[in-house]
């Protein structure tokens, strides 16, 4: 079984797994056909898709990876989207045509498999990682490995400038499991598994900041304590660590 190593690629919200035969980029909440969204509130924007796709398709020559994984929510549209995001999709998956794709279904993905070709999975597993969305249950198998890689959260922190001012930005976020809720929902799991929360890859979402008052927000596992959500290490898109949602709810 491959050993996968991870590593954040901090200033573009996505990460490599790699390990010393292959290499795979990671990203998800594209959300495909937000600028159409916007527009409809007065909000003009352009070229999202093929933006987002010129980085990834940079990102993948550069760090040399045989695939593309994409963790969901690749529309905005949660339903059949109309035309203009069909046509949307269709561009922005043509302009990825010469990299191999795998897709794990998102909460906004209804009909994405009527849309494009690549691959559509509930969630990938790869030695001794497993990724999903993260609106979902993962399997027993991903929780018997090492990291659990999901989107999703649309992490994000807020932090004080030396002005004291405060603003908002992108996040990363690493959780150990909690293993009396683990117990809970799984007959066996890895105790030492780590879950990986990314920050969305477009560049028009930031999120919503952690904070222990976040319980509406936050996927299944931190909301019925698989992993330790409080205790979570929150890292800043430059890699540094800045608290933990607790820590952070208190500033």
């Amino acid at each position: 079984m491959a050993g996968y190593e991870l590593r954040f690629l901090y200033d573009r919200a996505a990460l490599l797994l790699y390990s010393k035969d292959d290499r795979h980029l990671v990203l998800g909440d594209l959300h495909l056909g937000l600028e159409r969204k916007l527009a409809d509130k007065g909000v003009h924007l352009h070229g999202g898709a093929e933006r987002m796709a010129k980085q990834i398709i940079s990102m993948a020559e550069s760090e040399k990876v045989s695939s593309v994984i994409l963790l969901g929510d690749i529309k905005e549209t949660i339903m059949y989207p109309d035309a203009i995001e069909r046509k949307e999709i269709s561009e922005f998956f043509s302009l990825l045509n010469g990299l191999n794709v795998r897709i794990a279904v998102g909460n906004h993905d209804g009909h994405l498999n009527e849309l494009v070709k690549a691959p559509i999975e509930d969630e990938i597993i790869m030695g001794n990682v497993a990724m999903l969305h993260g609106h979902m249950w993962p399997s027993e198998e991903a929780m018997s490995k090492d990291y659990l890689i999901v989107a999703h959260n649309h992490v994000a922190v807020s932090i004080k400038d030396e002005k004291n001012a405060l603003y908002t930005q992108k996040a990363w976020m690493i959780s150990n499991v909690d293993p009396g809720g683990a117990k809970e929902r799984y007959k066996e799991f890895n105790k030492k598994i780590k879950l990986v929360v990314m920050p969305a890859f477009n560049d028009l979402i930031t999120g919503k900041p952690v904070g222990i008052s976040d319980e509406k927000h936050i996927n299944p596992l931190f909301r019925n304590r698989v992993f330790d959500y409080e205790n979570a290490n929150v890292y800043t898109m430059e890699g540094n660590i800045v608290g933990t949602p607790k820590s952070l709810s208190s500033t």
